[in-house]
């Protein structure tokens, strides 16, 4: 059971008064006693002597009997007139000496010869006065009291204990008012000492009074706004460690030392987690390759590890390394994943591009071998076999031809790094003449070009922009179907070139945009198109986006910065 400040301090408090009191009673009740006996008895010393005066001076009886009256009503005791020979002429009060003869006789002559005396005779406190007449029979005042002093005593005892009993009550009372007081203020510290415990760090105490505990609270009150500035930093130290952790490409996940998951960035999310759900516990996502037992591991021997895992469409390489124990922390594993699939995917699909370059170029030297051996070797006279042989070595060379071009437009875009000469260009201008040259291309395949071409001035280089046009249009005559339409449209700052021809499966829409790559439905081409004009057009500051159903057409959007907005934001870059 809890006691308080308001239940302790005044039964303390109590305490303290009942022992003082107790040490004055036991150490000064023998002085007091004596004091007290010593008083009582010099006071019935002192009516004995008045008594013996009155008497000594009554000139009857009557007189001396009304002084012996009053001296035994003052004590309450008894008073004798002794003769020398011991008997009581008279007496008055209660009866209390004995009337032996020889006792009184002893104790008047006593005090007739030494002067005025007294003793305790029992329980009875005497004394003796002699008595002088003038002309007259002397003798003595016997007067007794029985023990005067202790009444005294009982009453001094009596008082002592009532003031005791009223300081017990008074000095209770307020410490029971100072222990309400400290025991509110002492409170109010332990609430603001539990509420940092729970966390919250704004909790203040109101100092009061100017003393001890003010002084206590306003120390707690420093405490608490450096532990919150404290936490504050730490705070924003680990928000911004976090933004840094999410915007690496590489997965990091901590553990503690049992093998649970303390932390994981985004990237650690999408590899491990894909459909969403927090790591919770460390997944096991590959079946050549266990996670869990490579943590656990690595954390009881020490040993980093290091492997290369596929699945779920991902190519992972995985990091692992024990974590040194720091203060109390028992350390962990450190577990960095690196997403390996895109180069991958690029070393595969330059493995492709080869591929299909080295075809590309191996069927019309093919051809074009083939037509000269047969003309060299057969009816040269005949004029229609060498006019085709002729036109298909023309044909093949002119293959060979573009081939050539698509690798150096390649070549240059790759190894250009100058930078753009922006300035402002017409880009329906540019549309028309890309429409013309791309005319006789578009007729041949059995398409129809249809150009819609309002004024629009976009900030670019011609150069640049012509050859995106020329590759969009290319694009859309090479996949289009036969007696197809394609329609260039171009005004504001936009380009759109829509095709109907087989559309793009939505598998490959994610890619289109990677250098190397070609769909695989793609009757032609080597999948540099896309990739090229994408990176003339980002460039220029522009952007280039593509919407494709499968055998419904291709629409591609291109937007670029306007003449004068344009020039204001490559001047604040500047």
């Amino acid at each position: 059971m809890k006691l308080g400040f308001n239940v302790w301090l005044p039964l303390v408090s109590v305490f303290i008064v009942l022992l003082a009191v107790a040490l004055m009673v036991s150490y000064g009740l023998s002085t007091a006693s004596s004091r007290i006996e010593e008083y009582a008895r010099g006071r019935l010393d002192a009516q004995a002597l008045e008594a013996a005066r009155a008497v000594g001076d009554s000139g009857s009886s009557g007189e001396a009997r009304n002084a012996l009256r009053q001296a035994a009503s003052v004590n309450e005791g008894e008073a004798l007139f002794v003769g020398l020979d011991g008997v009581v002429v008279d007496r008055a009060g209660r009866k209390l000496v004995p009337s032996e003869q020889n006792l009184l006789r002893r104790l008047v002559g006593e005090a007739t010869r030494e002067g005025p005396s007294s003793e305790e005779l029992g329980d009875l406190d005497i004394s003796v006065a002699p008595v002088v007449r003038v002309g007259g029979e002397g003798g003595g005042i016997v007067l007794a009291s029985r023990a005067s002093e202790e009444a005294i005593y009982s009453i001094f005892l009596r008082s002592t204990l009532e003031a005791a009993a009223i300081a017990a009550l008074l000095g209770g009372l307020l410490m029971l008012l100072l222990a309400t007081l400290l025991g509110g203020r002492v409170k109010r510290l332990a609430r603001g000492a539990k509420a940092i415990e729970r966390g919250d760090l704004s909790q203040r105490i109101t100092p009061g009074f100017e003393d001890e505990l003010g002084d206590l609270a306003k120390t707690f009150n420093d405490m608490a706004a450096n532990l919150e500035a404290v936490f504050l930093r730490l705070e924003e130290k680990n928000v911004r460690l976090n933004r840094i952790l999410d915007t690496l490409t590489e997965g990091v996940m901590l553990t503690d030392d049992r093998g649970r998951p303390v932390f994981a960035n985004r990237a650690a999310h999408a590899m491990l987690a894909p459909d969403g759900r927090s790591i919770s516990h460390i997944p096991d996502p590959w079946e050549e390759f266990s996670l869990p037992e490579a943590i656990m591991h690595c954390l009881s021997h020490w040993e980093p590890l290091e492997a290369r895992v596929e699945g779920r469409g991902s190519f992972l390489n995985v990091q692992l390394r024990r974590l040194s124990a720091e203060n109390d922390s028992e350390g962990g594993a450190l577990v960095v994943l690196q997403d390996l699939s895109e180069g991958r995917r690029l070393e595969a699909n330059q493995q492709r591009f080869l591929s299909n370059a080295s075809h590309e170029i191996k069927t019309p030297i093919t051809s074009i071998l083939g037509a000269a051996e047969l003309l060299l070797s057969g009816d040269q006279e005949n004029p229609e076999v060498r006019q085709m042989f002729l036109e298909n070595i023309h044909d093949e060379a002119e293959r060979l031809k573009r081939l050539s071009q698509t690798l150096l437009r390649l070549a240059r875009t790759g190894q250009d790094l100058r930078e753009p000469e922006l300035r402002a260009a017409d880009l329906a201008g540019t549309v028309r003449r890309g429409a013309q040259r791309m005319e006789t291309l578009a007729r041949e395949a059995g398409m129809e070009l249809h150009v819609e071409d309002r004024e629009a001035w976009v900030l670019a280089d011609e150069e640049w922009l012509d050859q995106a046009v020329i590759i969009l249009l290319n694009n859309a005559i090479q996949h289009s179907r036969r007696a197809g339409r394609i329609r260039i449209c171009s005004g504001g700052s936009t380009l759109t070139v829509e095709d109907e021809g087989l559309g793009i499966k939505e598998a490959d829409l994610p890619h289109v945009f990677e250098r190397f790559y070609r769909a695989a439905s793609a009757p032609e081409g080597f999948g540099l198109g896309l990739p090229l004009c994408k990176e003339l057009i980002e460039r220029m500051a522009g952007s280039i986006s593509l919407r494709s159903r499968e055998g419904e057409g291709t629409v591609v959007k291109v937007e670029l910065p306007e003449a004068e907005s344009a020039t204001e934001n490559l001047d604040s870059r500047r």
